[in-house]
């Protein structure tokens, strides 16, 4: 039950900064400026010396390229998949990892309930 319950906080999290990026958006549309908030640069304007050491570690130490010098190829997980990701739009993918992680959350916490359920009646 714990773990539905952190799932459901962190889909909490994540619509709450879909609505962050959604008032980006807004902003950005009322400066008539014609483009909209990719999820590097939502990253990049909270925290960015989290985006460059989360490349340097993913690049260095995740990348089986690079981590790996017997298979001499270069890395491709930070370029071209994740930065690939960063660059899609904010908002839609911050409310699918909401809804994800709420329904994961709801799904784990009606699981929990339901065995609690089926164990106190056999009790009776």
């Amino acid at each position: 039950m714990i773990i539905g319950r952190i799932f459901i906080l962190l889909g909490i999290s994540f619509f709450i900064l879909t609505l962050i990026s959604n008032y980006f958006d807004i902003i950005l549309q009322i400066d008539n400026k014609n483009e909209i908030t990719q999820l590097g640069q939502f990253w990049f304007y909270f925290a960015p010396n989290s985006l460059q050491v989360a490349e340097a570690l993913v690049s260095r130490y995740i990348d089986p390229c690079s981590a790996l010098e017997v298979l001499n190829c270069s890395g491709f997980i930070w370029h071209p998949f994740i930065s690939s990701i960063l660059l899609l739009p904010a908002a839609p993918f911050l409310a699918l990892l909401s809804f994800l992680f709420i329904g994961f959350g709801i799904k784990k916490s009606a699981r929990k309930k339901i065995s609690n359920q089926t164990s106190n009646s056999k009790r009776a």
